[in-house]
């Protein structure tokens, strides 16, 4: 069933659409509403139509669609809804699958930082710090990214507990800095350098421990065992006053550098009572600030020839 309109020219002057296929403002237009679609039926050529007697042209039209859908539901509208339910289906698919993702990615997360477990430390093996032949003992590890270590001293008394990327400076550096506590070393090695993971092993070796070691205690005696020795407040009355009466400037830096030469002198008196073999050669430019502290040797350049690469044998 189709419903014929005559719209008046006022009323198509408002639409584009109409307005693009040259009609005029003194023409009528007879439109079909069938299913909920205006269509343009034919074009007549007169005077200008009246305007329906009541109400509008707008109610008018809106009346005749009304007319013509009720019928049934048009099926471009039924097509839109079913778009709009698709949509919004896609939309909570993806917000779900995007949900779950991350939860994925969160318990992988997770699963890393725990990686690497904490062995016990009375299960480890002991280490002697010197080898034989007198040099610090080799404790690194080829695939290892970072390591987790404990000093014992003489008395098999853990004293610190550190970590370190590069476990071989590392002990050097520490032997030098408290030579008569460094007698034996634990080290557990991991490949994932987080710090989180390595922390969690130095706390669970701590509490197994059931005592805090002397160079963790967060003071002056950790900062010994982690940093350059300050000669300072080892100086004796006489070189107090030495530091006390010199200019600023040059004249204090070699008062202080005299200081650094004696705590050397000692320093280098324990490594031989520990029959070290040791390379130690400390820092000249530090010793002017009333600093100690060895420098680590550069590693040795590599003077391997690389090999050619082996050409394939034709067959």
């Amino acid at each position: 069933m189709a419903t014929v309109i005559t719209v008046a020219p006022r009323f198509l002057a408002g639409s584009p659409a109409l307005r693009s296929q040259g009609l005029g403002e003194t023409h009528t237009q007879e439109l079909a509403l069938k299913n909920g679609v205006i269509g343009l039926l034919g074009v007549k050529q007169g005077s200008r139509t009246a305007k329906p007697q009541g109400r509008s042209h707008s109610v008018a039209v809106r009346a005749a669609a009304a007319e013509g859908g009720a019928e049934g539901e048009p099926a471009w509208k039924k097509k839109l809804e079913l778009a709009d339910q698709h949509a919004e289906a896609t939309r909570a698919a993806t917000a779900a699958a995007k949900a779950e993702y991350e939860r994925r990615q969160a318990a992988a997360r997770r699963a890393g930082r725990g990686a690497a477990p904490v062995t016990p430390l009375a299960e480890l093996p002991l280490v002697p710090f010197l080898t034989e032949e007198g040099k610090i003992a080799d404790c690194s590890q080829a695939d290892a990214k970072a390591s987790v270590y404990a000093i014992f001293d003489e008395e098999k008394v853990v004293r610190h507990v550190g970590i370190s990327r590069a476990i071989g400076p590392s002990l050097r550096l520490h032997f030098a800095r408290v030579p008569l506590q460094c007698w034996a070393v634990k080290v557990q090695h991991i490949k994932a350098p987080r710090r989180s993971a390595l922390e969690a092993i130095r706390d669970a070796w701590i509490a197994e421990l059931g005592y805090r070691p002397t160079g963790n205690d967060n003071g002056p005696e950790q900062n010994r065992w982690e940093n350059p020795l300050d000669v300072r407040p080892l100086m004796t009355d006489d070189e107090k006053a030495a530091v006390e009466e010199a200019a600023p400037g040059p004249p204090t830096a070699k008062a202080l550098k005299q200081v650094a030469r004696r705590v050397e002198a000692e320093l280098k008196a324990s490594y031989a009572a520990r029959q070290s073999t040791e390379s130690l050669r400390f820092d000249p430019k530090l010793k002017e600030k009333g600093m100690l502290d060895v420098k680590n040797p550069a590693p040795p350049p590599d003077t391997k020839v690389p090999e050619k690469p082996k050409q394939a044998v034709k067959a």
